[in-house]
């Protein structure tokens, strides 16, 4: 009887192997010669689910991307009102953007080479885009509900603040350490959310 084959399974083992390659080599190093060896398969079947490198690299990309949203998952909003659970759940949700361990370091890894890449590649821009877009929103919403001061503006500080912190985190750009990571993102989070309480104890006065 022929060997049937989960179509699903086959793709993210194949993603999976790329992933890898990535990781050690960055992306040209997940060519489909190389994709094959790592997967235990003959690039026929590669190319199969993938008609070129850029596609691949994609799913790569999206699967990082998907990882990170479960994960997000774990992190329930708490109840309208409640602005210490909210900044509580900011933190976490936030943590889980950042390379606070060895699986975060290596979706920070793809995400970087991909970002990266996507400057002179445009296949690579829209998922790019969508990435940027869905980790604003993100932000937004964790940092309205914590009850910040106009939370678009502060999302686009937030995650350049974490851009910036993934990038030294996983080159020799910074090099900077688990610890301090977490210790400069709570710093953040505390003065902002603390700005906002100052800021609601002013005094109303007439003008203006």
């Amino acid at each position: 009887m022929p060997v049937l084959i989960d179509a699903d399974d086959r793709r993210r083992h194949i993603v999976d192997a790329a992933l890898r390659l990535v990781l050690t080599g960055g992306l040209a190093a997940a060519n489909f010669r190389k994709v094959a060896a790592e997967a235990g398969l003959n690039i026929g079947s590669v190319r199969h689910y993938f008609a070129d490198h850029e596609s691949l690299i994609v799913a790569v990309a999206t699967e990082v991307g998907d990882r990170m949203g479960r994960r997000l998952t774990r992190h329930p909003a708490p109840g309208e009102g409640d602005r210490e659970a909210a900044k509580h759940h900011l933190r976490a949700v936030v943590e889980e953007l950042v390379p606070l361990d060895d699986e975060r370091h290596r979706e920070a890894i793809v995400l970087m080479e991909v970002i990266a890449a996507s400057r002179i590649t445009p296949a690579f821009e829209p998922v790019v885009r969508q990435m940027a877009s869905d980790l604003h929103q993100v932000l937004a919403e964790g940092l309205a509900a914590a009850g910040v001061a106009d939370p678009t503006r502060e999302a686009i500080r937030l995650a350049a603040l974490i851009s910036g912190l993934s990038l030294d985190a996983v080159t020799p750009h910074g090099a900077i350490d688990r610890t301090t990571i977490r210790a400069v993102l709570d710093q953040h989070i505390a003065d902002v959310t603390t700005r906002r309480i100052r800021l609601g104890r002013l005094p109303v006065r007439g003008g203006w």
